[in-house]
């Protein structure tokens, strides 16, 4: 039997950050995790699908290099030469967090575990015994009645990510992250992509005007997007999928692969599957926690994906952070109001806070300040000029509850809005502080600039 202060199972990125801060807090700590360190966002999505977009990124700015004055000639995608930059820099990061468990004294277990107790876990034959419990055992692709996945023909974007062949053609269901990106990046090497979207825009959970302009770029780009769409059936051939459609755009198409990017599949049965353990399970699955990340047993805690709240790897992490203060007596909170999200699309979608349709709903009246990036001098000398910012104030109170970029490098500007609506600082705050020129950053400046109808560079709002 093992005896430790901190038993962390799963080491994804909200596993292994509550299992080093839980370390550095003087515990000590044992991971467990059954598969990959670094779980899915290392192995099969964050990290390795990043790295293969900014290789789309890079692809795509080249096919236009004489727009830079460059010669180019020779240009081609080696798939299998991609894939193993992608092997390599997943390595690299594992071996960081291998070294990091390390130089903590973390003690790492391999196996599948199952709590037994309130303070007991068992993997395989071996018991552990641990004054607190987090579980941090993340999500998988579920399988959907209509698009159950193969692998082969019909994959999820675990299997898109060691393809060694690009498809000629492919069907995309979902037009969430998943499916925007995979979009993104095969339209860029070349492959007929059809996007399917059961709501009425891609990227529905983000601001209306800004997805609507990612959709529109989309059909720009030769995507075929069909929203208000599902798949009605599929037929898998020797030759590929047979594809129908239902709603707002029907038909059929035959592609050589569909990808299924929706649906995820909570891992709770690591405490469901324990007779009167005393863990509330809630829907689909997910695993109910309070603010402090407890579950309904006081030794044991519960973040990232299996708990349902953010899906997102930076979420998890914040969440493992409150989780291991408090396995080691602290009293932290999590606080969901600020957790900003990137998707990696070209350009990036970014936002943090609420957007103006969420704000309504909340009672709140609001203030919009917008700025093109087609009017950012740096913008031009990337050559990337879709897109804009958009800041949405408490029009009472001129505070920022919202932002939202679509642009270059759009994931990297939202950390400083997600620290003015932190530290709930006003539009003005935004617009009086000297931003470096000629920086992307400007952008946000000029919005919060044009939320009081005196941006330098944003036209006069013409009068009716």
């Amino acid at each position: 039997m093992k005896h430790c202060d901190v038993a962390v199972i799963g080491t994804g990125p909200g596993g292994y950050v509550a299992a080093i801060r839980a370390a550095q807090l003087g515990g000590r700590v044992i991971a467990i995790e059954r598969e990959e360190l670094g779980g899915v966002c290392l192995n099969w999505g964050c990290i390795p699908t990043k790295t293969l977009i900014h290789t789309s990124h890079l692809y795509h700015k080249l096919q236009s290099a004489d727009r830079f004055g460059l010669e180019v000639s020779g240009l081609g995608v080696n798939l299998k030469g991609l894939v193993k930059r992608k092997n390599e820099v997943v390595k690299s990061n594992k071996a960081g967090i291998r070294n990091l468990f390390k130089t903590h004294g973390i003690e790492l277990v391999k196996g599948t575990a199952k709590v037994t107790g309130p303070h007991t876990i068992m993997v395989g034959d071996e018991q552990i015994e641990a004054n607190a419990i987090i579980v941090a055992t993340g999500s998988s692709p579920a399988q959907l009645p209509g698009l159950e996945t193969d692998g082969k023909r019909v994959i999820t974007s675990t299997e898109a990510l060691e393809l060694e062949e690009l498809p000629k053609s492919a069907v995309i269901v979902g037009a969430g992250a998943i499916g925007a990106e995979f979009a993104c990046m095969w339209n860029a090497f070349g492959v007929n992509v059809t996007l399917v979207e059961m709501l009425p825009r891609v990227l529905p959970n983000d601001d209306e005007e800004i997805s609507e302009r990612m959709g529109e770029l989309f059909k720009k780009r030769k995507i075929d997007v069909r929203t208000e769409t599902t798949v009605k059936k599929m037929a898998v051939n020797k030759n590929g999928v047979h594809v129908e459609f239902d709603g707002a755009k029907t038909g059929a198409v035959d592609v050589d692969l569909v990808l299924v990017g929706i649906g995820r599949r909570y891992h709770s049965e690591v405490v469901s599957e324990t007779p009167g353990l005393g863990v509330e399970i809630g829907q689909r699955g997910r695993i109910n926690v309070n603010e402090r990340m407890e579950t309904t047993v006081p030794s044991i805690y519960a973040i990232g994906d299996v708990v349902g709240k953010t899906m997102l790897a930076h979420g998890a992490s914040s969440e493992g952070l409150v989780a291991a203060a408090n396995t080691m007596g602290g009293r932290k909170t999590m606080d969901y109001r600020v957790v900003p999200a990137c998707t990696f699309t070209s350009p990036e979608v970014a936002s943090v806070g609420l957007t103006e349709t969420k704000a309504k709903a909340a009672g709140i009246e609001t203030k919009v300040g917008r700025f093109n990036m087609m009017a950012s001098g740096r913008a031009h000398t990337m050559g990337e000029t879709d897109g804009m910012v958009k800041i949405i104030g408490n029009a009472k109170t001129d505070q920022v509850i919202g932002v939202h970029i679509m642009g270059p490098e759009a994931g990297e500007l939202i950390a400083a809005a997600a620290l003015a609506i932190r530290l709930e600082a006003t539009v003005e705050d935004i617009a009086h502080t000297i931003h470096t020129h000629p920086t992307l950053a400007e952008t946000v400046m000029e919005a919060a600039e044009a939320y009081y109808g005196v941006g330098i560079h944003t036209p006069p709002a013409r009068s009716a």
